[in-house]
């Protein structure tokens, strides 16, 4: 299905005004590549090894989900740091 381009543009007063009223952070973030390079990897990895039914190495795929986590971590402290944070009532 093909999506015509004038459902897909959105006014520049109607987009500032979407991020005003949601509280949304700044649209562009700096995303440091190599984490996200990381991440992508750790979550390939994990994919592949969970999809390998029969050749299935537990210890592999625990190193793996372990790894997925720590990419996933490290990924969100930058985001933080990058001022993407939700209310501290959470």
């Amino acid at each position: 299905m093909e999506v015509s381009e004038v459902s897909c543009e959105l006014r520049t007063e109607f987009m500032e005004q979407l991020l005003e009223a949601s509280g949304s952070p700044p649209v562009f973030l700096e995303i440091d590549v190599l984490l996200g390079q990381r991440l992508a990897r750790a979550k390939a990895r994990l994919d592949r090894l969970e999809r390998d039914l029969v050749t299935r190495d537990y210890s592999a795929l625990a190193t793996a989900r372990v790894e997925f986590a720590l990419a996933s971590r490290a990924m969100a402290d930058h985001l933080i740091a990058c001022g993407l944070t939700e209310d501290d009532n959470d």
